[in-house]
């Protein structure tokens, strides 16, 4: 099974970037954005940067199986726009399932709400971890 820690990060700067910090997703060791390969893409997690308060826990109970997505599809946003966070940029997303042991992200995709898909990740099979563990780095945000 996949570890999972969650990682204070700096957002590139640079000309016309809000300068962030952020939780970046560690999987056994290797950010999730290496994994992707998205390193040159300007998307960074929804943890940690305060879009407003209620989006923050909103965020956090659909990764902690409290709450539904908003996305219209159901799948979770894993990075997304660092200037305002809305999937109408684009979002970099997955499924996630609960198998009562272990929880499971799967089908990683660029999305946007209104174009759905249009790019998935099929180099990234699916990640594992198991349940206790994977809730333990949840808890371990500032929200």
């Amino acid at each position: 099974m996949d570890s999972l820690f969650l990682e204070k990060v700096k957002r590139q700067t640079g000309a016309n970037k809000t300068n962030r910090e952020y939780f970046d997703f560690i999987i056994s060791g290797q950010s999730l954005r290496t994994i992707l390969n998205i390193e040159s893409v300007d998307f960074i997690t929804l943890f940690g940067w305060g879009i407003n308060q209620d989006y923050d826990k909103h965020i956090l109970n659909v990764f902690r199986l409290k709450e539904k997505s908003q996305l219209s599809s159901g799948r979770i946003i894993l990075y997304g726009c660092p200037e305002c966070g809305d999937i109408d940029c684009g979002a970099i997303t997955a499924k996630l399932k609960d198998y009562g042991d272990r929880i499971i992200w799967s089908d990683f995709a660029f999305e946007t709400e209104n174009n759905g898909i249009t790019e998935t990740y099929d180099q990234v099979k699916s990640i594992e971890f198991d349940r206790a563990s994977y809730f333990t780095a949840f808890q371990k945000l500032p929200v």
